[in-house]
């Protein structure tokens, strides 16, 4: 029996067929997928396992997997295949289409000669193919939906960071940095901090924040450490979908380098008829750096001031 269902996605053909090839991310990725290992791995051939599951049951398999990397074509061939089939086969294909690409998912199987007793309500091989019918179809389009969303999360994402060394003590720039709540006091872009919960490891807190032009209420989780903060922004600004990043900070012969760093991702619908995405991407980073470093400045400020007092 054979399956054929394709997406047409706004991105090119080369970053959809990598996520083809990433199969130790199709966990966050795809719903069905829930664990996936490369188990061998060379440059025109993989052998995987997955787990997924098909309709309300949870089946296990391995494939053997040939890469055409030239035609942007992935073939597979489950070589222990899962418990209703005695094969399953099938191809990814990955074909550019004007300014994006067209990604095809087919599938070629026959149901194993003896089904019954495996998946409850399955007692035929009639069941059992249509079993697997209903869990490719709907299994199918919510990978190839997943690969369109991902791909277009990856459109708008956007990695930078701002640094500046600080000739002061290592542990003073990570207590300021640590204590959101005087960060009024302290910033001239922070207008009020709620602290919500810190236990000296774990901190939450929503900020009032000058960005621009626009006042801003930012709600932020963040891990302590003494020469790193990870944190990320459960609900970002309007602007933005996604926001994590980090403040690290390394000493060395001439200060302690204090880098801030971001990962976002940018809201498609905030900017529609704004900017074009790369210019918004600027934006985006302009507005944050200038933040960013206008910490690090205060934080020089307010320690040069305390040594000369």
């Amino acid at each position: 029996m054979k399956t054929d269902h394709s997406i047409e996605v706004a991105c090119p053909a080369d970053p959809a067929f990598r996520v083809g090839l990433e199969v130790a991310h199709w966990p966050e990725i795809f719903p069905p997928c829930l664990a996936a290992k490369v188990l061998e791995e060379t440059e025109d051939r993989q052998k995987i396992a997955l787990t997924a599951r098909a309709n309300d049951t949870i089946f296990s398999w391995e494939s053997e997997r040939a890469i055409d990397r030239e035609r942007r074509q992935i073939s597979f061939s489950q070589s222990k295949p899962s418990p209703l089939v005695r094969f399953m086969n099938g191809t990814w294909r990955f074909e550019p289409k004007d300014a994006g690409c067209v990604i095809t998912l087919t599938h070629d199987f026959e149901v194993a000669d003896r089904v019954s007793g495996v998946v409850d309500g399955v007692s035929t091989r009639e069941d059992a193919a249509k079993f697997m019918l209903d869990s490719i179809e709907t299994n199918s389009r919510k990978e190839l939906s997943a690969v369109a969303e991902r791909l277009e999360r990856e459109r708008w994402r956007h990695v930078f960071e701002e640094s500046l060394v600080i000739r002061q003590p290592i542990a003073l720039i990570s207590r300021l940095l640590r204590d959101a709540a005087s960060w009024p006091w302290l910033l001239p872009h922070c207008t009020d901090v709620q602290v919500i919960y810190d236990d000296g490891r774990y901190q939450e807190f929503v900020m009032v924040v000058q960005v621009g032009d626009v006042e801003e209420r930012i709600r932020s989780v963040r891990v302590l450490a003494p020469d790193r903060i990870e944190y990320f922004q459960p609900a970002p600004p309007p602007a933005l979908r996604e926001h994590r990043g980090r403040w690290t900070l390394t000493e060395g012969p001439d200060g302690v380098e204090v880098v801030s760093w971001h990962d976002v991702v940018l809201n498609p619908a905030f900017w529609a008829d704004k900017k074009e995405r790369e210019a918004a991407k600027q934006h985006v980073e302009a507005a944050i750096n200038r933040n960013s470093l206008g910490t690090m400045q205060a934080i020089v400020a307010k320690l040069e001031g305390s040594n000369h007092a």
